[in-house]
C-alpha cells in the first residue's frame, strides 16, 4: 500500500487527527517544491494561498468532519511564493481502520484535471463513434446502404475529413469502391497520390502487408494525412478502408490502433455482405432453374399431349385410304361392278388411296430417320426450271379441279440452287400441296426470286386459303403438330410436313420461313437455297 502511496502520479497527504501532516508522496512534495521530511508536522494551512488560510482551513475541516469529505479548488502555494489553482480532495478514513492517519487528502493541478476530464470526453466521443459504426455496419438490408452509412460514420464520429471503402474481388484480385464520405474543403488542393483509387500503390500495399500504410503531405497551415487499413475478416483481407485528415499533426498511435479497430469492424461487416450476396445470387439461380425447369416441364406436357393426338390422327389418317382400298377392291373381287368402266374407276380409287397412304407412311419414315441421323442428302448444282415444271404439271390438275388460279412464274434456264434433286422437289411438293389443300377460294402462286447480286435463291409459295393465327405460329415447325389439330380433322395428313421440310431444308444449307396476316388471309412459305453455277448441273 506504502508503495502506491508514493508512486502514485498526484500529490497524496495524509493527516492526523490532529489534522497535522504525517506524511506525503513524492509528486506533492515536486509540485511544492519542499523535501518530504520538512512537510511533516505541517499544517494543511501552510499550502493555502490566501491571508485567512487558517480560517480557509477551519471551515474545509468542519465539512470534512460533517459530510465525511470535502472537494473544491483552491490556490495552492509553492516554496518560491507562486500559487497554481488546483482541485483539492479530502476524505476520513474509516473509523474502523486502526492506524495514526485521520485524513487523506489529494492534490490535483486543474491543468492535468482538464486534460484528463477532455482525455475522458474524446475516449467517450470515441466509444460512441465506434458503437455508431457498429450499428450502421448492421442497420440496413441493402449493403450498399449499410457500408455508406459505416463510411459516414467513420467522418462524422472519428472527426475526419474523407472515408473511402474499396471492396476486394476475391477472384480477379481488383479493389472496386463501394462506398465514400467526405466533408473536404473544395478550396483544398491534394496530390493525386493522396486520393485513393483502383491503382492506389498504398493500397495494395496496406493488402500486401495486411498492415496500417500512412502517407502525409504538407499543406499551407497543416498536415493531410491518409491512412489505408485492409479490412479483415477470419483472418482474411476482404478490402481496403482509406482515412483522409487534414489537422495539425500526423495520426497518433493511439488513433491508430483506433482505426483499426474499425477497420476490423467494417471488415466483418464487407464479409458479411459477401455471404449477403452469395445467398441472393444462389437465391436467383435456383429461382431461374425452377422457372427453367417449370417450362421444361411444360413443353414435355404438351409435347406429350401432341404425341398423343399425332398417334391419334396419324391412325385415323392411316386408316382411312387402306379402308378405302379393302372396299374399292372387295367390290372388284365379289364381282359387284356393272362394267369394265366401273371396275377401272373403283382400281382408281384404290390406286389414289395407295398412294396417299403411301405419302403418310413415308412421312413417318422420313422423320424416323431424320432423327436418328440415318437420313442424307447429296448436294450438287440443281437447275430449278425443270423441277419446278414438273411440279406444276402434277398440281395443275388438282389446281383445276378445286377452280383456283395457278400463278406460276417461268425460271430462267441459269437459275440453280445448291441441293439433293430428290429431297428439293420432296420439300416443293410438301409445301406447294398444302398450299392447295388449304385454300378453298382464290390463288396458289410459285415464284423464284433470284437477283443476280444476291449469293441465295429464294423460293416463294403464296395463298389465299385459311392462313394462321398468331398465337399458332409457333407449333408450325413442331414435331407432330398442326397450327391448328382440327386442321388434321377437317383436311387430312401428318402434322410432320413443315417439320420434314424445315429438317430437309436446313440439311441442304438453306433456310424456311413462314408468315400469315392471320386467320382466312392466306400464307407465304419462303425456301432460301445457297445459289450454284448452272453450268456445273
Amino acid at each position: 500500500m506504502r508503495d502506491h502511496f508514493d508512486r502514485a502520479p498526484i500529490g497524496m497527504l495524509l493527516l492526523g487527527e490532529d489534522r497535522r501532516i504525517l506524511s506525503v508522496n513524492e509528486a506533492l512534495a515536486q509540485f511544492a517544491g519542499i523535501s518530504a521530511s520538512v512537510l511533516q508536522g505541517s499544517s494543511l494551512g501552510r499550502f493555502l494561498w490566501s491571508d485567512s488560510a487558517a480560517d480557509i482551513e477551519s471551515r474545509i475541516f468542519e465539512e470534512v468532519d460533517r459530510d465525511g469529505r470535502w472537494l473544491g479548488e483552491v490556490d495552492f502555494r509553492s516554496s518560491i511564493g507562486g500559487s497554481t489553482p488546483t482541485m483539492l480532495s479530502i476524505v476520513v478514513v474509516d473509523p474502523e481502520a486502526k492506524g495514526p492517519v485521520h485524513y487523506v487528502a489529494t492534490v490535483v493541478e486543474l491543468g492535468q484535471q482538464r486534460w484528463i476530464e477532455a482525455e475522458s470526453f474524446r475516449r467517450a466521443q470515441e466509444l460512441a463513434a465506434f458503437s455508431a459504426i457498429a450499428v450502421a455496419t448492421g442497420s440496413s438490408h441493402d449493403p450498399q446502404e449499410m457500408l455508406a452509412a459505416a463510411a459516414r460514420q467513420v467522418v462524422e464520429g472519428l472527426d475526419t475529413d474523407a472515408c473511402w471503402i474499396h471492396r476486394l474481388d476475391p477472384e480477379d484480385g481488383t479493389l472496386s469502391l463501394v462506398a465514400e464520405a467526405s466533408y473536404l474543403n473544395p478550396s483544398i488542393k491534394l496530390s493525386p497520390r493522396m486520393l485513393p483509387g483502383a491503382a492506389s500503390p498504398g493500397m495494395f500495399r496496406a493488402l500486401q502487408t495486411c498492415e496500417l500504410v500512412a502517407e502525409s503531405e504538407l499543406l499551407d497551415r497543416s498536415i493531410a494525412t491518409i491512412v489505408h487499413l485492409p479490412l479483415m475478416a477470419r483472418g482474411e483481407a476482404v478490402g481496403v478502408i482509406s482515412i483522409l485528415s487534414i489537422a495539425g499533426e500526423k495520426l497518433s498511435t493511439r488513433d491508430s490502433d483506433l482505426l483499426r479497430a474499425v477497420s476490423y469492424q467494417i471488415g466483418a461487416a464487407v464479409q458479411n455482405v459477401r455471404l449477403v450476396e452469395s445467398v441472393r445470387r444462389h437465391e436467383a439461380e435456383l429461382q431461374q432453374s425452377n422457372e427453367h425447369l417449370g417450362l421444361l416441364v411444360e413443353r414435355l406436357r404438351t409435347a406429350d399431349r401432341m404425341k398423343s393426338e399425332f398417334l391419334a390422327n396419324t391412325s385415323h389418317e392411316l386408316r382411312t385410304p387402306l379402308n378405302s382400298i379393302i372396299g374399292f377392291l372387295n367390290l372388284v373381287l365379289d364381282d359387284l361392278c356393272q362394267d369394265e368402266a366401273e371396275q377401272k374407276e373403283l382400281l382408281g380409287h384404290a390406286i389414289r388411296s395407295s398412294r396417299h397412304l403411301l405419302e403418310l407412311i413415308n412421312d413417318v419414315l422420313d422423320l424416323s430417320r431424320i432423327e436418328a441421323g440415318r437420313l442424307e442428302v447429296q448436294l450438287e448444282p440443281v437447275r430449278l426450271a425443270p423441277i419446278l415444271e414438273d411440279i406444276r404439271a402434277t398440281f395443275a390438275t388438282q389446281v383445276k379441279a378445286k377452280g383456283l388460279a395457278f400463278e406460276f412464274e417461268p425460271v430462267g434456264p441459269e437459275i440453280a440452287a445448291m441441293a439433293d434433286p430428290a429431297r428439293l422437289r420432296q420439300v416443293l411438293v410438301n409445301v406447294l400441296g398444302n398450299a392447295i389443300k388449304f385454300t378453298a377460294q382464290g390463288s396458289v402462286s410459285l415464284r423464284v426470286l433470284a437477283p443476280p447480286d444476291r449469293p441465295v435463291v429464294e423460293m416463294q409459295v403464296t395463298d389465299t386459303g385459311i392462313g394462321i393465327a398468331h398465337d399458332r405460329r409457333e407449333f408450325l415447325f413442331q414435331k407432330f403438330s398442326q397450327a391448328d389439330a382440327s386442321t388434321t380433322r377437317r383436311f387430312g395428313g401428318s402434322g410432320l410436313g413443315l417439320v420434314i421440310v424445315k429438317e430437309l431444308v436446313e440439311m441442304m444449307g438453306g433456310e424456311v420461313r413462314i408468315d400469315s396476316s392471320g386467320e382466312s388471309r392466306g400464307t407465304t412459305v419462303w425456301i432460301s437455297l445457297a445459289r450454284a453455277d448452272a453450268t456445273g448441273g
